[in-house]
């Protein structure tokens, strides 16, 4: 029987205090963050455990105009909880954008797609990593990234994650950001984030031309966890996503108070402690368990 769950958590301030100060802290000796070259042009890091790791791996991609670590180094933090947990892990930085100082956006959809699909080249590649239990997270736009390669890809990986994803037709969801229609009619655009400002290119949004987020999903037979927060920019898509999703377990999470970086610059008043623990702990039950000698399939 499928399971397929959605879930509402109201994270109040003092459970989110305590969540963080029972986090198990990396030490020098937890794990090697090792920088990477993928490509020529596709750097990343590779993270792995000093001792305990037995070939499970996740690979990790970030949100758009943002780098491998993420905002408030959410993702590095995360790499390092699953190292700690026996779990290594690959982060990339995205051709064209993957730089935080960065204000050009040179990327499209597609070379986000070929990045990550390079990026799974190179980790089955790894020795010691083992192909049937690997994971994979997105976040924002690199979850969209991730749903459309679970569904271009349906065998690559045991269990799926998202954080802050939309979900549907991507390109109505991006035709619909600040400065699109501007950049189909000129050519380019520059937009104030707030944190910088950003210049996007038409080839960008023509990009996501036919991109059916749940359509992907619908082909993509693994497990798969989704958590938004209550007030993400983006509408909530625990309901499409869950309904579109055939692999199982399947759950959504909305975390009630919840923006859509989880109020990772908040400290303890956040919601990220949160995100990491219930993300943690789906990998690690649903990225399986390497098989020994003598198991039988």
């Amino acid at each position: 029987m499928k399971t397929k769950c959605i879930h509402v958590r109201t994270c109040l301030a003092w459970a989110a205090v305590a969540l963080l100060a029972c986090r198990v802290l990396p030490t020098a000796a937890t794990c090697a963050d090792t920088p990477v070259v993928i490509t020529s042009e596709l750097k990343g890091s590779w993270m792995t455990p000093y001792s305990g790791w037995d070939g499970r791996t996740v690979i990790i991609l970030h949100g758009f105009a943002d780098d491998m670590d993420g905002a408030g180094d959410l993702t590095k933090h995360f790499a390092e909880d699953l190292a700690i947990h026996g779990i290594a892990s690959l982060r990339i930085n995205f051709r064209g954008e993957g730089d935080r100082k960065r204000t050009d956006i040179e990327s499209t959809f597609l070379t986000r797609i070929e990045d990550t699909e390079s990026a799974y080249a190179f980790a089955v590649k790894q020795p010691g990593v083992l192909p049937e239990n690997l994971g994979v997270l997105g976040w924002s736009l690199g979850a969209a990234t991730e749903i459309e390669i679970l569904g271009r890809h349906p065998g690559w990986f045991r269990t799926g994650a998202v954080w802050s994803s939309p979900a549907g037709d991507l390109e109505k969801t991006m035709m619909a950001m600040a400065g699109a229609q501007q950049a189909m009619k000129d050519g380019v655009t520059t937009q104030d984030a707030g944190w910088k400002k950003i210049t996007t290119h038409r080839a960008f949004y023509e990009s996501f031309h036919g991109i059916d987020l749940d359509r992907s999903l619908s082909k993509y037979p693994g497990a798969f966890l989704s958590i938004h927060g209550s007030l993400d920019f983006l509408p909530d898509p625990s309901q499409e996503l869950i309904k579109a999703a055939a692999g199982q377990p399947a759950e959504a999470v909305t975390i009630g108070g919840a923006d859509h970086i989880f109020n990772v610059f908040d400290g303890p008043k956040g919601h990220s402690a949160r995100l990491m623990e219930m993300t943690l702990d789906w990998f690690v039950s649903t990225i399986g368990k390497p098989k020994k000698p003598g198991d039988s399939d």
